[in-house]
């Protein structure tokens, strides 16, 4: 079709014969539609084994006829191109003007029907993997038939959509949300919580029990005999404290602790532990004061919570609870921050406490400050970082004090990408390479000499589920898998080699949660734990190996 025959096509499908409104009409009427080319419009060419007659092709969308039809002189369209131009634009044939209704289209002859019949078409779902060349003939007949097709997973939750072929493996093998029969108790049990059941937990927590044992024999025989596997001090300390604190948390030797926090509504006193035998959270004493933002630690039997937002005024008070006493009770302790704010991180060193950060109101702390935890604990300045932060990561790593993103200010805006290190050592503070991209709000955990960020938000207000570990030494960069859940100012905590994330906020719909997740770094799968019994962001967890 030449350039003047097409403007004559378009300039009768136009409202009002005005050929001015041409580009408009072409990209506005067919651009969308012929997008959608399942549904409007002819067969792409490109579909076809071998180059397709002109004469084969609509005279409307230029593409091969599908379900062709005629006007009375015989111009050939697409049933569904002729009818949208008829519906929406004049009652006559695009091409010789004459008087047109569906009522008056025909069927083509019989030649052109077979001439199209007999053309050899590319499957439907070629882009989905399938190499079938039909006749256009049976190409209906193969596309219901088609093991390329996409299909939805039947599995109540889960989304996931494959190829027709895969369907039944899917279903069976790979689904998360299959059903699985317990072999203890007979009990049907979803794949992605199997986990959690309690004949499972019982059956890993023997296995661990046993590796335990296997392992603790191995270490005998390692050190009273010729080291026959090669393995560094530091590595033998990483794989016995690994097994150790997870041996401690499958037998319930250790809880998890998860202190204050805001629920959307108010800011909270209360305090949960996890017990991860039971895959239950226990509600424990509540704390003397309510606190959002705060920071915690564990030094010797006592866990101590300090500063935080008290309903609108932030505090420098430190408060304590000795988990191994008969009757809990959280007192006022005599250690105190040296300034009022929250959204600062507190680590344990020794017997002192690293404060880093913090805000309170407009001011943003700069300082990193030592206190002691014994007598008189006075407050001392160790430094001063390059920029202020708040809301920010904050790790222990031999010696060395890590800061990581957080906020300059007290904006989502003021998000930052720079590290910092402290050495205790040396008393001096350098500037590490960069993380990929700012982020605040985030979780934090230290795992050999990595620091893990944890979801958190963007200076975009997005809110994110991806899990960052940065090498301190190298300042390299490894994604580990995504939550499960997008979650800022969540809680984490690490035993052994398992995280465990709690709560959090999403920016984007305002919503607190509640939901528990942990990764196994062994296998790298985040599932799903018991959530809280309280929705909370903004709260400080630790855990605590009890006596």
């Amino acid at each position: 079709m030449n350039r003047e025959t097409r403007d004559k096509v378009f300039k009768n499908c136009l409202p009002n014969n005005n050929i001015k409104n041409i580009p408009n009409v072409f990209s506005n009427l067919f651009g969308r539609e012929m997008a959608r080319r399942d549904s409007f419009g002819g067969y792409e060419e490109e579909r076809f084994k071998d180059k397709v007659d002109i004469k084969l092709q609509c005279s409307i969308c230029l593409k091969v006829l599908k379900d062709p039809v005629q006007c009375p002189n015989e111009h050939y369209f697409c049933r569904s191109c002729i009818q949208k131009c008829l519906h929406e634009n004049s009652e006559t044939c695009p091409m010789c003007q004459h008087h047109l209704t569906e009522e008056t289209l025909t069927k083509p002859p019989r030649i052109l029907t077979e001439l199209l019949q007999s053309l050899m078409i590319r499957c439907d779902h070629e882009n989905r993997g399938c190499r079938e060349l039909v006749k256009l003939e049976f190409l209906e007949r193969h596309v219901d038939s088609c093991g390329y097709s996409p299909t939805r997973c039947t599995n109540a939750g889960c989304a996931e959509v494959m190829n027709r072929h895969e369907k039944e493996r899917h279903e069976r093998e790979a689904c998360q949300f299959r059903k699985i029969v317990c072999d203890e108790c007979g009990e049907q049990v979803i794949w992605k919580s199997s986990r959690v059941h309690p004949c499972f937990m019982r059956k890993e927590m023997d296995d661990l029990a046993r590796k335990f044992n296997v392992f603790q024999n191995d270490m005998r025989e390692v050190k009273d005999e010729v080291k026959l596997v090669k393995l560094t001090q530091e590595e033998m300390a990483y794989l016995t404290k690994e097994a150790t604190e997870r041996y401690n948390l499958v037998t319930g030797r250790q809880k998890i602790f998860v202190c204050g926090g805001n629920d959307g509504k108010t800011v909270l006193n209360s305090v949960e532990s996890y017990s991860w035998p039971e895959n239950s959270w226990t509600l424990e004493p509540a704390m003397q004061e309510a606190r959002a933002g705060p920071s915690a630690f564990v030094h010797g039997r006592e866990i101590y919570v300090s500063g935080g937002v008290i309903v609108t005024k932030n505090t420098d008070s430190v408060e304590s609870l000795n988990v191994d006493k008969g009757n809990l009770e959280w007192i006022k302790s005599p250690v105190k921050m040296p300034l009022k704010c929250h959204g600062h991180t507190i680590v344990r060193h020794e017997n002192s406490a690293i404060l880093t950060g913090g805000c309170d109101g407009d001011n943003v702390s700069d300082g990193i400050y030592e206190i002691s935890l014994n007598p008189p604990h006075n407050p001392k300045l160790l430094t001063q970082m390059p920029e202020p932060r708040c809301y920010h990561s904050c790790e222990m790593i031999d010696n060395q004090v890590i800061v990581a993103g957080g906020r300059a200010s007290k904006y989502l805006k003021g998000a930052k990408n720079t590290v910092y290190v402290y050495d205790l050592n040396n008393n001096e503070c350098k500037t590490l390479p960069p993380l990929p991209s700012r982020i605040t709000d985030m979780a934090s955990v230290s795992y050999k000499g990595n620091v893990i960020l944890i979801g958190g938000v963007n200076q975009k207000g997005q809110t994110l589920n991806s899990v960052v570990m940065y090498d301190v030494k190298t300042g390299k960069i490894k994604m580990l898998p995504c939550l499960n859940h997008k979650r800022a100012l969540s809680a984490a905590v690490i035993t052994g080699n398992v995280i465990i994330v709690m709560g959090g906020y999403v920016y984007e719909t305002k919503t607190c949660l509640s939901s528990v997740e942990c990764l196994d770094l062994s296998s790298n799968v985040w599932r799903e734990l018991s959530p809280m019994t309280t929705k909370r962001d903004s709260a400080t967890s630790v855990v605590k190996l009890l006596s």
